[in-house]
């Protein structure tokens, strides 16, 4: 699938590991197995933010967000998460 999509989307893939990514909070980056409440609660026990679990982990990949096994914060480069913006041509 990785190299379908990278054949498809050159130069606009990037890998990000998954690891700590439901655990870590998207709003303020905490990290802690208690955030994650069950399969589907995320409740971030330093700032309280509330989000499904599966959406605060999706964003935490789309910010580009990796952590190592310490829980440090890894930034990956810009934001990779957009489509590319097609300029408008005024006529």
């Amino acid at each position: 699938m990785v190299a379908r999509l990278e054949h498809k989307a050159s130069g606009r893939v990037e890998k990000v590991k998954a690891a700590y990514t439901s655990q870590q909070c998207s709003a303020c980056g905490h990290i802690a197995a208690e955030n994650r409440k069950s399969q589907a609660v995320f409740r971030c026990v330093a700032c309280e933010f509330d989000c499904h679990a599966d959406v605060n982990a999706a964003r935490n990949i789309a910010a580009g967000r990796a952590v190592t096994a310490r829980g440090a914060l890894q930034p990956l480069g810009g934001a990779v998460n957009r489509e590319p913006q097609l300029a408008a041509i005024a006529p």
